[in-house]
């Protein structure tokens, strides 16, 4: 009895067990409902992106892959320009071309993985230009001031960015436009409009030895923060990006700066500059007020000084004279000292010549004079003129109109008959001269 009680236990166990087998089953089946659970998914398309781009000599590029079955091997239509490794190791590619004199365009293919599965690879492309590379690794970014040490701009100072750039065979590219931008970051890029002193973008002429540069200034109470430049050669289209600290100075006596820094205004004509033209300049930091004094005092009209407050400003006004250039120095309460400089040059254009100077008329002839004034019209040359007029009596009364300008010039009283020679002398260089001639018969 106790052995068929110990057999119908085992029974029931075996029984449970099967059951729950079959349960097992049934759930790995999709639940007995008959829909099958796709152990292997099917991959999504192979891509590869950028699937076109533009990649520069020495400049590295990432393709990035997806889909497909990994790994991916990769091929190169021009493995001279655009080497690549054929064995990629996860989805992205690092591509480094390789020097080129003029465009060369270059195809990669990625290519997936069919190990297992009874269809063959399927494969993508990415079409690459190859372009010589005119700024390669080049944009510096270097403080003009020390006072925040040698990698970092103190607010309100400012620092120098500069590219240098090269042919295909490494030598340097002159008068080549690049453009700087401000991408990130409390400054601006100075230039030497005083309309427009502090600028967002700028394209300058890279010089003789292929160098291009911009003056960059940090805003007066910028915080410590990571600033970012970039630098475009627009023949190209390459692009490179400046990453520069600005550190935030709060003690503000210890930093003096004016804004702009310098300022160039160009006349019209050769030989001949600006007169009456306003620039502002504005002082931060310091301890005011501040005394400003220049080079050539006769030169410009100053006005505003002392400036009583920092973020105060002085004006300066050009009176004609060529200067370039002058120099302003702006002096603290402390003794404090920084400098600004306004560059008043000549022009490239030639002075138009002024119309030919006339009297009209130029003969008059009346037969009685006595006790009248004979008006003559005076036009043309340069203003303002000298009329004067005489005869074999004596110089007669010459009566301009307001203004001594061109208009109607009275000649006269005049007595008895005699023959008057009126002259008229403008202010041209070369002056010019022209005669009328009244004569009074009776």
């Amino acid at each position: 009895m106790t052995e068929t009680r110990l057999l119908a236990a085992w029974l029931r166990s075996l029984a449970g067990l099967a059951a729950l087998a079959g349960l097992l089953v049934l759930s790995g089946c999709g639940g007995g409902s008959g829909a099958q659970n796709n152990v292997f998914s099917t991959p999504g398309p192979l891509t590869v992106l950028p699937g076109a781009a533009i990649a520069y000599s020495g400049t590295p590029i990432v393709l990035t892959i997806s889909g497909g079955t990994p790994p991916y091997q990769a091929f190169s239509s021009n493995s001279a320009v655009v080497p690549v490794v054929q064995a990629v190791a996860g989805s992205t590619m690092v591509l480094v071309p390789g020097t080129v004199s003029g465009d060369i365009d270059v195809t990669i293919t990625v290519q997936d993985d069919t190990t297992g599965r009874a269809v063959p690879p399927t494969s993508t492309t990415a079409a690459l230009t190859v372009r010589a590379a005119p700024l390669l690794n080049s944009l510096t970014i270097t403080p003009n001031n020390a006072d925040c040490g040698t990698t970092a701009i103190c607010s309100g100072q400012n620092g120098t960015a500069t590219v240098t750039v090269l042919g295909p065979q490494g030598g340097p590219l002159a008068g080549r436009q690049v453009r700087f931008d401000v991408v990130s970051g409390p400054y601006g890029i100075t230039t030497t409009n005083p309309a427009q002193p502090v600028v967002s973008t700028l394209t300058v002429i890279s010089d003789a030895n292929g160098v291009a540069s911009v003056i960059i200034k940090a805003n007066a109470s910028a915080p410590t923060q990571f600033a970012q430049l970039r630098a475009t050669d627009l023949t190209s289209g390459q692009q490179l990006l400046g990453n520069f600290l600005i550190q935030g100075v709060t003690d503000g006596t210890k930093i003096l700066t004016v804004v702009p820094s310098s300022a160039k205004i160009t006349g019209a004509f050769t030989g001949i500059c600006s007169t009456g033209f306003v620039t502002e300049y504005f002082i931060y930091g310091g301890t005011p007020p501040y005394r400003v004094t220049s080079t050539f005092p006769n030169s410009v009209t100053l006005s505003g000084s002392p400036v009583n407050a920092s973020g105060g400003s002085f004006r300066a006004t050009t009176k004609g004279d060529c200067v370039d250039p002058l120099t302003f120095s702006i002096v603290d309460a402390s003794g404090l000292q920084t400098t600004a400089t306004l560059s008043n040059v000549e022009g490239t254009g030639t002075v138009p010549a002024p119309a030919a100077l006339k009297i009209t008329p130029a003969t008059y002839t009346q037969p009685v004079c006595s006790g009248t004034s004979i008006p003559f019209a005076v036009s043309g040359g340069t203003p303002s003129y000298n009329v004067t007029a005489a005869n074999a009596g004596g110089a007669v009364l010459v009566t301009p109109p307001t203004g001594g300008g061109a208009g109607l010039y009275l000649v006269g009283p005049l007595t008895g008959p005699s023959i008057t020679t009126i002259q008229v002398l403008d202010q041209s260089a070369p002056q010019q001269s022209v005669t009328a001639t009244l004569t009074c018969t009776a």
